[in-house]
């Protein structure tokens, strides 16, 4: 009876310990589409075309935006 109580235990503790590595938040998820984009746009601009520039440079500033608006989301939930 112990060990299944002892195994049990220690799974919860496992469970508990791990679960918020395992939860990525939302506001991490944004941050990396904004770096994923910042390094397309780089891209964009070393090749030199133009209306790819244009494009990647508008998904950069909608990604930041999109990320500024989650982080004010979160500071006013957490006050």
């Amino acid at each position: 009876m112990k060990t299944k109580q002892g195994i049990a235990g220690f799974l919860i503790i496992l469970g508990m310990a791990t679960a918020p590595i395992a939860c990525e938040s939302k506001t991490e998820r944004k941050a990396e589409k904004v770096q994923d984009a910042y390094k397309d746009a780089v891209d964009a601009r070393q090749e030199g075309d133009t209306s790819e520039m244009r494009e990647t440079q508008a998904d950069l500033d909608t990604a930041r935006q999109e990320y500024r608006e989650l982080a004010k989301d979160t500071v006013r939930k957490r006050n």
